[in-house]
């Protein structure tokens, strides 16, 4: 090209595709590797007890873990979930559940990070699948009575499912993508539109989390141990059940709310910044 001549954009050959290919596979590794020692920190640290089963609680890694989702996507974020969690077990964070601890929290993340890469309709089958895995087991819960009503369990999951499937987690998505690789905007509205986004996913994450944590429940206690959670508070598995219906939305409240305001300030400065640039790639609208 001559001097003078007017810069043109130059085809992107097959070995510079494959190149930056591996780029990006070294940098997710490195990411994964970093994120999931992280991870076994936060695994460390108790939150709030889980009042249905006395002496355990709620880790800090069950808040963060919309977060790794987000950032690292349907790949990744799960798998430093999982690799942090199985970390944890030797510096502070014992397994509970026969070493299958990982899997609530690596089902939020992976539930998130398949809704922000525009894959929903895979994020909404993966909820589908775990609430009908959870009712397909042996001490699944029946519905509940309130009053002279009969509720299902997993209405607050059906309704997170509607959500997902719903124009709110696609505004909740395209306002989190649409400038992933780009400078955000500094204004209160953007700000705003990023913590709402982030609290819509969280929530529908936390609750993909909680029916997985059911299903481990029942495998673990039920199916292996033969008994009902609760350290003898409750004699059937129907009574357990009833105590949990009460409390599970304010639980999943509570870790979605916190979610978001340690996530939500996170993903601002990430775009503020431009790291975002550096992280695996969302889809464009």
């Amino acid at each position: 090209r001559s001097i003078g001549e007017s810069p043109q954009f130059e085809e992107v050959t097959p070995l510079q595709k494959v190149t930056q290919q591996k780029r990006n596979l070294v940098v997710d590794l490195v990411l994964g590797a970093s994120l999931s020692a992280l991870y076994a920190v936060f695994r460390a640290v108790p939150t709030f007890p889980m009042f249905a089963i006395p002496g355990a609680s709620f880790r800090a890694g069950d808040i963060v873990a919309p977060l790794y989702g987000i950032i690292l996507g349907p790949l990744v974020g799960p798998l430093a979930v999982a690799f942090g969690t199985i970390i944890g077990f030797f510096v502070g964070a014992p397994p509970v559940f026969l070493g299958l601890d990982f899997l609530p929290a690596t089902m939020c993340a992976t539930v998130v990070g398949l809704a922000t890469r525009r894959r929903r309709r895979e994020a909404i089958l993966l909820n589908i699948g775990l609430i009908l895995a959870f009712l397909s087991l042996p001490f699944a819960p029946t519905l509940i009575q309130v009053g002279s009503y009969q509720v299902p369990y997993v209405w607050l999951h059906l309704l997170g499912l509607a959500v997902l499937a719903s124009p709110v987690a696609s505004r909740a998505v395209h306002a989190l993508s649409d400038d992933w690789t780009a400078q955000i905007e500094s204004s209160s509205r953007n700000y705003r539109d990023q913590f709402l986004a982030i609290l819509v996913l969280a929530f529908i994450g936390t609750l993909a989390q909680h029916v997985a944590g059911g299903i481990i429940t029942q495998a673990v206690v039920g199916l292996n141990f033969n008994l009902v959670p609760g350290a003898g508070r409750f004699e059937t598995w129907q009574a357990f059940w009833t105590f949990v219906f009460w409390i599970y939305p304010g639980e999943r409240t509570i870790i979605a709310l916190a979610a978001t305001a340690i996530a939500a300030p996170v993903v601002i400065v990430l775009k503020f910044s431009r790291l975002t640039q550096h992280l695996p790639r969302m889809k464009k609208p």
